[in-house]
């Protein structure tokens, strides 16, 4: 039972940790406050190409946008970044199976062993499958989990396949495996 729960909560936090790493890339790469004409604005925003024909952010940015949900304790902010049928395999196994399910598992877990956990992880690689799909690989961390009044931690590995949609990278299939607890 204690696994099981612990392998829901080391899932979560990779997801929180994707999202985390996906905003700060973002608001490293956000040069919208810079002077018109700046050198650095142009190199990452043309004004001149109409929004539908400017490229989607990058795929790994989702992953940053999870770890800072996560970190914040945003539980529909990481269910919204899966598709409506997306999937999430947890490292114990189990599946959950739909945004809305993603959404209920991580209130649940949230309010009890994940409260105030904190995620942390790498992006190893992002390998494009074809223009709108990609998989991104790292390791994640997840600090303070509360198993019998012990924090603990997790660590292990994960593996997002994303979809792009309406300019957008979105989690189809979200699969995390355990590594180490401490």
């Amino acid at each position: 039972m204690i696994l099981g729960i612990l392998a829901v909560v080391i899932a979560l936090v990779t997801l929180i940790a994707v999202r985390h790493l996906r905003q700060e890339r973002y608001e490293e790469s956000d040069t919208s406050k810079l002077p018109p004409g700046s050198a650095e604005r142009s190199k990452s925003f043309d004004e001149s190409v109409p929004p539908s024909e400017q490229s989607a952010p990058s795929p790994d940015r989702t992953v940053k946008e999870l770890v800072a949900a996560w970190n914040q304790g945003q539980g529909r902010d990481i269910a919204e970044m899966f598709v409506s049928d997306g999937v999430l395999i947890l490292p114990a196994g189990s599946q959950i199976q739909s945004r809305a399910e993603i959404e209920k598992t991580i209130a649940e877990k949230g309010a009890d062993i994940l409260k105030d956990t904190t995620l942390s992880n790498t992006v190893d690689d992002v390998s494009q499958t074809d223009a709108d799909s990609v998989t991104v690989k790292g390791t994640y961390q997840i600090e303070g989990i509360k198993v019998l009044g012990f924090a603990k931690s997790a660590k292990g590995s994960y593996v997002l396949h994303q979809v792009k949609r309406d300019g957008r990278w979105l989690i189809s299939r979200a699969e995390f495996k355990k590594g180490s607890e401490g």
